[in-house]
């Protein structure tokens, strides 16, 4: 990864793992699947799955509500970089720029349904092994699953809204501001590159 997107990645793992603290009287409510969403979408794959990674460690591992230890870690890690995948699939085949401008509401929609989906994956994925690992049988994956709906529900409301609300907010800004950064670091590569030729003839 180049130093720009490391940074970037520190940033946003940084709000994350803060968000989390400010928000841990509501557990199912946070910003960290839409800033993975949002990591993927603008930095790519990589990026999201370290976001991914560095976020649950933190918040994972200090937290005053119980420690997530090993393997559940590593399950809500791997279910949190659904987020990230989907954010860089989403820029691949989604023209979000134009979209935001001509069609406002059709993006909308279809932020809202990416957010159903991967939301819906994750808690799946999460409840079933978390089960699996408790009861160690498939009953047990069945109840963890059913006992899970409620916090379930109350997760896709809240990323629904953060989704189809906030994130479109989060994507212009931060698409014009790294756009800028991009130009500045090639701009900067250039200088840099352009001295070391007149220092070497």
């Amino acid at each position: 990864m180049r130093t720009n997107t490391i940074a970037a990645v520190s940033i946003i793992t940084a709000i994350i793992v803060s968000s989390n603290y400010v928000l841990m009287g509501f557990p199912q409510i946070k910003l960290m699947d839409s800033m993975v969403f949002l990591t993927g979408y603008l930095f790519g794959v990589r990026a999201a799955v370290s976001v991914s990674i560095l976020s649950w460690l933190v918040y994972g591992s200090i937290n005053p509500l119980g420690t997530a230890g090993f393997p559940l870690i590593v399950v809500l890690m791997i279910g949190e970089m659904v987020y990230g995948i989907a954010g860089h699939l989403f820029r691949k085949y989604y023209n979000m720029q134009s979209k935001l401008k001509k069609n406002p509401i059709e993006m909308t929609i279809m932020l809202g349904c990416i957010s159903v989906i991967c939301t819906f994956v994750y808690d799946i994925w999460t409840n079933a092994i978390e089960g699996l690992i408790i009861f160690q049988n498939v009953d047990g994956i069945i109840l963890r699953i059913i006992t899970g709906i409620p916090f379930s529900i109350i997760h896709q409301l809240a990323n629904i809204v953060i989704f189809c609300f906030l994130v479109p907010i989060f994507i212009y800004m931060l698409t014009n501001l790294k756009t800028e950064i991009d130009f500045e670091w090639k701009k900067c590569k250039v200088c840099c590159n352009y001295r070391n030729y007149f220092y070497y003839i």
